[in-house]
């Protein structure tokens, strides 16, 4: 589940055009509703936000310990603490990270329910489920004063959503002008075989450091990428991944419950670096960066192309400790291929080179 999205590029007015032509500011919903009715009614709740995803977490309300989603398969995930486990009464999978006694956890536990109807599970099983998170729901108007649920829904279609807010997602455009912008020529990254291409794989991996580097300032619009920045020495040193040029960089940044569409809907712009390198606007190289953050207090970590299908998978997702503060993100850049004139075409689309780093816990 992102909740933000950055993208960063040499600023190109056509490409800005098409960018804001082809791209629709997506929306989500903010609202209240019951776990025990959701179940209940499973069936009518899937097939209407199926594609869509829902979660309550601990930003909404400082007093949750307990967090559940809802996801494209149409799986919920429950991650609740050792006391509501407990007291739930449903079977669950421990929570643990680290080495030693760290990996003992606190407790917390992760429930999966698919809402799909299975073959497999008998009746007795749903009205056991649904008695169990009923009873939690009871408890819940003992403790907090309130059986629902604060939740965010990724939708398609604002139609029909009944007393849901809609909240458009936040976009903000910024550009930085006379800045030091690196001419980007990615290239495969060296194989260690032999001694001497140790050192090769050495220099590749610090060049991509200074790019992402590049990124990651360009992103908090820092001075220090100023073509005519003066800072004292003994304050801080910079200096820009080698060759530059001086120019304007835009940055526009999405924030808010964004749907993944929307960012597969970017990484699509990947095929627009030819049309940057052959633009009149053009004159060195072109590319474009692409970063994601996670709402770290989502149950599931990421969801894989594997475990994606619907109809109640068996396959069980990367699940995150939400007891431990930590960052869950990726930056892509991406350029034109280095062949210019005859770029690689793969059925017919034209190819560019990329490179990706991800950070979050392991």
């Amino acid at each position: 589940f992102p909740q933000q999205i950055d993208l960063i590029f040499p600023s190109n007015e056509s490409f800005e055009k098409s960018l804001e032509a082809s791209l629709k500011t997506p929306n989500y919903v903010k609202g209240q509703v019951s776990l025990s009715e959701i179940i209940a009614k499973r069936a009518n709740f899937v097939e209407k936000y199926v594609m869509q995803s829902a979660g309550s977490g601990p930003g909404f309300s400082v007093r949750e310990e307990d967090v559940w989603c809802i996801d494209y398969r149409g799986v919920l995930t429950l991650s609740v603490c050792k006391e509501t486990y407990e007291g739930l009464g449903l079977v669950g999978k421990r929570v643990a990270s680290g080495k030693g006694k760290a990996k003992q956890g606190d407790g917390r536990h992760v429930i999966s329910i698919p809402l799909y109807a299975k073959e497999a599970e008998s009746g007795k099983v749903w009205v056991q489920r649904e008695a169990a998170v009923k009873r939690w729901e009871e408890r819940r108007v003992l403790e907090i004063g309130s059986s629902s649920w604060n939740v965010l829904i990724l939708i398609k279609d604002s139609k029909n959503v009944d007393s849901l807010n809609i909240t458009p997602v936040r976009c903000q455009k910024n550009v930085l002008q006379n800045v030091h912008i690196p001419v980007v020529r990615l290239t495969p990254r060296p194989r260690c075989q032999s001694p001497s291409q140790e050192e090769e794989e050495e220099d590749w991996c610090e060049t991509m450091q200074g790019l992402f580097e590049w990124v990651g300032m360009a992103g908090f619009g820092s001075t220090r990428l100023k073509a005519n920045d003066r800072i004292d020495p003994f304050v801080a040193v910079y200096e820009p991944p080698w060759p530059t040029h001086v120019g304007s960089v835009t940055h526009m940044q999405w924030t808010g419950f964004i749907r993944p569409s929307f960012v597969q809907s970017l990484i699509d712009l990947v095929s627009y670096v030819h049309h940057l390198a052959q633009s009149p606007q053009a004159e060195c190289s072109q590319f474009l960066s692409i970063s994601s953050h996670a709402c770290t207090w989502a149950p599931v970590a990421y969801i894989s192309a594997k475990t994606q299908s619907q109809m109640g998978t068996t396959d069980t997702p990367p699940l995150r400790d939400l007891t431990r503060e930590v960052e869950d993100s990726w930056c892509l850049i991406a350029t034109a291929s280095l062949h210019k004139e005859s770029p690689r075409t793969v059925n017919g689309e034209k190819m560019c080179a990329w490179v990706l780093a991800e950070y979050g816990e392991k």
